[in-house]
C-alpha cells in the first residue's frame, strides 16, 4: 500500500473534494471500503428468492482470536421445467469478434506460424486471440506444439454450435450504453456527475429456457439477444430507487421495457450496496478536530492526517435494514500495512442516517479502548481527564533479523529446502485434448458454455456428454459471510459477497501458482461504470487437462479363477478455474469434469483473514481435548436500539472433556464444532493453547439400530469418533475375526469405555470413523468410480505456530508492480532445454513381477 495515501484522502475530505472511484489507490471489497470513498465502482447485489439451491457449508472458522465466519455457497443445478431464471449480475465476455485459439502448445488457427511468446500474455494478430504460455526460442525443438487429428474434429463441432449463452462483447456494451443515454425520460449521466442517473451495471440478459432449447434442438429460431441493466436513479422521484430493464436487440437496440423476471419493479437507493459510505465519511472527517488528531497519534504511533509513512485507514461495514430503518455504517480503523486487516486497532465510529433515504449521516457513537462515546468531543474530555485507559501501541514493524512483517507474503524465517530446487511440473507431449472457442469448450465427450455473472461469478451452461444434456446450468449464486463478535464491526458484519460483485472481481490469475503453466487464460468483458463502458479483465478463468494421481477405476486380478490381469483408467479431468478476490478473502472455485460422466464443483477459501482487536468480552466468540461448540448467544447491545432490544448471535463455548464417555461423538450435524488437542503446558506468544485441530469431511451416520447384531463386533462404527487414554491392552478398534465373532466379540471397543477414565492430561487416542452410503448403480460396471466416494481427515495446526510455516518455502512467487513493469520478487523457474524423461514402458512390461510377483 502506498504511503501517505490516507493523509491524502483525508484531507481531500475535509475540503469536500469528491473522490473518485478511479483513483489509483482505491480499495474495495467485504463491505468495505479504504479512505471514505463510495462504493460505487463494480459492487453488486442479487436476490434470488424463487430458487432452490442445495447449500453447502464450506468454511467454518475462527477469525483472529474472537471471530467466526460462515462460508456459504449455493449451487443452482440443473431444473426441468423452470423456463426463467432471474439473473441480476453484469455482462463478462470476450470480444465477440475474436477467436480463441489454445495457449501455449497450439498457435491460432488463423496464424499457424506465430512463434510463442517467452512470458504469459495475450496476443492479437489477424483478429485472432491466442493466449500462450512461457517458452524459450532456444528450446523451440522441445516445445510441445503437436496439433493432434482429435483437435480438428473438437474444433469442426465447435464451429457448428451456436451459442446463446456467451457474454456481452465490448461493442455490444458500449451499444447498450449509448441506446440509454439518447432516451431523455431515462436522464443518463456519466458517473461523477450527479444531476442525474446512473448505469450500474450492463450484462446478458439469458434467454428463457424454453425459447433457448427449441433452438438448440432445431425447432425454434434464434433467442433475441438482450443485455440486462441496472439502473441507479438517486434524483428522480422523493424516495431514490434502483431498478432493472431489459435492452435490445443487440448489437443495435431499438426497445427497453421492465424486467419482467422481477417481482418488484423497483428496489430503494439505500439497499444499494454504494448508498451512505461517501457521505458517512465525510461526515466523520468535519468532526475530527485537531485535538482528536493529536490523541490519535500519541495512541497508535500513526494518524490520519500528516502521518508520512505510518497512516491510519478505514474500512466501512454498512448494516443491514434489519437492525435500524435509517442506514447504520460503521468505521474501523486499521494501520496501513501489508495487509491492512490483520493489524486492526480498538477505534471504531457508527455512523447513522440522520433521516431514512436522506443520505446524510451523524456520528452516533465511537468505540476506543473497548468504551463507547457518544461524540469525538467526549473522547477527547475523557482522554484529557484520563477517564479512559490510554492506548499505547506502535506502528508494525518487522521483528529483529527480518526485513518483512509478520502476516506478509513475504520469506521468513529458516528457509528451505537450503538450496533452491525446481518441482514438478505437468506437460502435453501431444498437445491440448480439448479445445476454447470463444466460451464454448469442447473435451473428450464433454460440450459445454462458461460465462462470468458480474453479480455471482462463474456459471456453466448447456452441459453435454456424448451430445445429450446432462445440465442445462451450474452456477455459483452467492457467498456469505457471518462474522459474530462483541464490537459493532463484527456485530454488524453479516456479509454476502455477491453485493460487492463476484465475477468483476476474478482476473489475474497467475500461471504456475493459479494454474499450471500449461493452461489457457480467459479474459472477460466487464462493463465499468468509471469508463461509462466497457473494459478487458485478463486471465479470469483458466482451462486446463490435468492429471488428479490417483485412478478413476482399477483392479488387479491374481487368482486361478479370474486370472492374472490388471485393468485401469487414470482420473484425467479437465478443469475450469476461477479465483475470485473478495478484499482480503481469495475464493477458489473449480468446475470439474471427469471422464467417466461426473462432474464435481469444488471450492476452497483463502485470503487474509478480516480480523478485529480482541477484547475480552470477545471470549465466547473465540485444549487436553477439548470443542468448541458452536451456540447463539443473546444480550442486549448498546449500538443496538439504545441497548432497549435483544439480538442473537453465533458465537462459541469451550468444552473440555472430562472423561472418555464425555468425548463420545455422535456428531449432531446440525450443531457445528472444532475438535481440538492440546498439551496444556504448551502455549503459544498470544497466551493460547498449541492445538492440533480434528477435521472430518467425511463424517456419517450408522443408520441402523445402536443394539443391531451387525454392529457387536463393530462398535466402532456407531461413533464418528471416539477418544480414550492410551493402553497397551487397546491397540485396536477391530480384528481378523470381527466378521464371524459377532456373538462374542474378541474385539470390543466400548469396553474401552467402560471405567470412563480421565482424559485430562493424559495420552490420548482419537478414535475417527469416516464413511459414505452407497446404492450401487449401472455407472458401478465395469468399476465403482472414485469420484462421489470420497471422505477425508484432517489434522490442522490451530495456534500451533506463530504463522503458517509456509512462509519459508522457496516455491512461493511474489509480483510487484511499479509503473507499468512487473518485477518479481523471487526467482521464477528457469527454462530447461529438455523435456521430462519418458517413462520407460518396455522395461516395465518385461518383468512380470513388477505386476504378478
Amino acid at each position: 500500500m502506498a504511503t501517505g495515501v490516507a493523509s491524502e484522502s483525508l484531507v481531500r475530505l475535509l475540503n469536500s473534494d469528491d473522490i473518485s472511484d478511479d483513483d489509483n489507490h482505491t480499495l474495495y471489497g467485504n463491505g468495505h471500503n479504504l479512505y471514505g470513498r463510495a462504493l460505487k465502482n463494480n459492487l453488486r447485489h442479487i436476490e434470488s428468492p424463487r430458487k432452490t439451491c442445495r447449500r453447502v457449508s464450506i468454511l467454518s472458522t475462527v477469525l483472529g482470536v474472537s471471530l467466526s465466519a460462515n462460508l456459504l455457497l449455493c449451487l443452482l443445478l440443473y431444473r426441468g421445467g423452470d423456463t426463467t431464471r432471474p439473473d441480476f449480475s453484469d455482462a463478462i465476455s470476450l470480444d465477440a469478434a475474436s477467436k480463441l485459439s489454445i495457449s501455449c502448445n497450439l498457435q491460432n488457427a488463423s496464424s499457424p506460424q506465430t512463434p510463442p511468446p517467452s512470458t504469459p500474455q495475450i496476443q492479437e494478430e489477424n483478429s485472432g486471440q491466442t493466449v500462450s504460455c512461457s517458452n524459450n526460442k532456444d528450446n523451440a525443438n522441445t516445445f510441445c506444439s503437436k496439433d493432434h487429428q482429435n483437435l480438428r474434429k473438437l474444433r469442426a463441432e465447435a464451429k457448428k454450435y451456436q451459442n446463446v449463452f456467451e457474454d456481452l462483447s465490448a461493442q455490444e456494451i458500449q451499444g447498450v450504453y449509448d441506446y440509454l443515454k439518447k432516451q431523455s425520460d431515462l436522464l443518463i449521466r456519466p458517473y461523477g456527475d450527479d444531476s442525474g442517473n446512473h448505469i450500474y451495471s450492463i450484462e446478458l440478459h439469458v434467454p428463457n429456457k424454453t425459447t433457448a432449447l427449441l433452438f438448440l434442438q432445431g425447432r425454434g429460431p434464434r433467442p433475441a439477444r438482450e443485455a440486462q441493466i441496472v439502473l441507479e436513479r438517486p434524483h428522480t422521484w422523493s424516495v431514490p430507487f434502483v431498478q432493472e430493464l431489459v435492452v435490445g436487440p443487440l448489437p443495435r437496440p431499438t426497445y427497453h421495457r421492465q424486467n419482467s423476471r422481477r417481482e418488484s419493479r423497483s428496489v430503494p437507493y439505500r439497499f444499494h450496496p454504494s448508498y451512505g459510505t461517501s457521505s458517512a465519511y465525510k461526515s466523520l472527517a468535519q468532526k475530527m478536530s485537531p485535538s482528536f488528531h493529536a490523541i490519535i497519534r500519541e495512541s497508535y504511533g500513526a494518524g490520519f492526517v500528516d502521518c508520512q509513512s505510518r497512516c491510519l485507514v478505514m474500512l466501512s461495514q454498512k448494516t443491514s435494514s434489519a437492525y435500524s430503518d435509517r442506514t447504520l455504517i460503521v468505521l474501523t480503523a486499521y494501520y496501513s500495512t501489508d495487509f491492512v486487516t490483520i493489524n486492526p486497532l480498538d477505534l471504531m465510529f457508527v455512523m447513522k442516517e440522520t433521516r431514512k433515504d436522506s443520505n446524510q449521516f451523524d456520528l452516533d457513537s465511537m468505540e476506543y479502548a473497548g468504551q463507547t462515546f457518544e461524540s469525538i468531543e467526549a473522547f477527547v474530555v475523557a482522554y484529557r481527564q484520563r477517564t479512559t485507559p490510554r492506548v499505547r501501541k506502535t506502528f508494525p514493524d518487522p521483528v529483529s533479523g527480518e526485513s518483512s512483517n509478520p502476516g506478509t507474503m513475504d520469506l521468513r524465517g529458516q528457509k528451505f529446502p537450503d538450496a533452491p530446487q525446481q518441482g514438478p511440473r505437468q506437460f502435453e507431449p501431444e498437445g491440448k485434448r480439448y479445445i476454447v472457442d470463444h466460451q464454448h469448450i469442447r473435451y473428450m465427450e464433454w460440450s459445454f458454455n462458461v460465462r462470468m455473472s458480474t453479480a455471482s461469478g462463474p456459471q456453466v451452461w448447456d452441459v453435454r456428454w456424448a451430445g445429450e444434456r446432462i445440465a442445462y446450468e451450474i452456477s455459483l449464486q452467492d457467498v456469505a459471510v457471518i462474522y459474530a463478535g462483541a464490537n459493532p464491526t463484527t456485530f454488524y458484519a453479516h456479509l454476502s459477497d455477491s453485493a460487492f460483485g463476484l465475477g468483476d472481481k476474478a482476473y489475474g490469475l497467475m500461471p504456475g501458482v493459479d494454474c499450471p503453466e500449461h493452461a489457457t487464460f480467459l479474459p472477460v468483458t466487464v462493463y465499468n461504470q468509471t469508463r461509462n463502458g466497457p473494459k478487458v479483465h485478463p486471465n479470469a478463468f483458466c482451462i486446463f487437462e490435468h492429471n488428479n494421481g490417483v485412478p478413476l477405476r482399477r483392479h488387479r486380478s491374481d487368482d486361478p479363477a479370474n486370472g492374472r490381469n490388471f485393468g485401469g483408467l487414470v482420473d484425467r479431468v479437465l478443469i475450469v478455474r476461477t479465483v475470485l478476490v473478495e478484499y482480503n478473502y481469495d475464493y477458489i472455485f473449480d468446475i470439474v469434469f471427469h471422464l467417466n460422466g461426473a462432474i464435481e464443483i469444488t471450492s476452497h477459501a483463502t485470503g487474509y483473514v478480516m480480523s478485529q482487536h480482541y477484547r475480552t468480552a470477545e471470549k465466547p466468540f473465540g485444549f487436553r481435548y477439548k470443542t468448541l461448540d458452536f451456540i447463539t448467544d443473546k444480550r442486549r447491545w448498546p449500538w443496538l436500539h439504545d441497548g432497549q432490544r435483544e439480538l442473537e448471535q453465533i458465537a462459541f463455548s469451550e468444552n473440555l472433556k472430562q472423561t472418555e464417555n464425555e468425548a463420545l461423538l455422535h456428531y449432531n450435524f446440525s450443531q457445528p464444532k472444532y475438535h481440538l488437542v492440546f498439551n496444556n503446558a504448551q502455549r503459544n506468544k498470544f497466551g493460547h493453547h498449541r492445538a492440533y485441530r480434528i477435521l472430518s469431511n467425511g463424517f456419517s451416520s450408522q443408520i441402523l439400530p445402536d443394539d443391531s447384531v451387525v454392529l457387536k463386533s463393530r462398535a466402532w462404527s456407531k461413533y464418528q469418533m471416539m477418544v480414550t487414554e492410551r493402553k497397551e491392552k487397546e491397540e485396536t478398534s477391530s480384528s481378523i475375526f470381527s466378521m464371524f465373532d459377532g456373538a462374542s466379540p474378541h474385539v470390543n471397543i466400548e469396553k474401552y469405555l467402560s471405567d470412563n477414565g480421565s482424559i485430562v492430561d493424559k495420552d490420548l487416542v482419537l478414535w475417527v470413523t469416516i464413511g459414505f452410503h452407497h446404492i450401487p448403480h449401472t455407472e458401478d460396471i465395469p468399476n465403482t468410480p472414485t469420484v462421489g466416494a470420497r471422505a477425508t481427515v484432517s489434522l490442522l495446526p490451530y495456534n500451533y505456530f506463530p504463522e503458517c510455516p509456509s512462509v519459508g518455502s522457496r516455491d512461493a512467487i511474489r509480483i510487484d508492480a511499479k509503473g507499468d513493469k512487473l518485477h518479481p520478487k523471487y526467482s521464477f523457474p528457469q527454462e530447461k532445454n529438455c523435456l521430462p524423461q519418458p517413462f520407460q514402458y518396455q522395461n516395465f512390461l518385461s518383468r512380470r513381477s513388477n505386476m504378478f510377483p
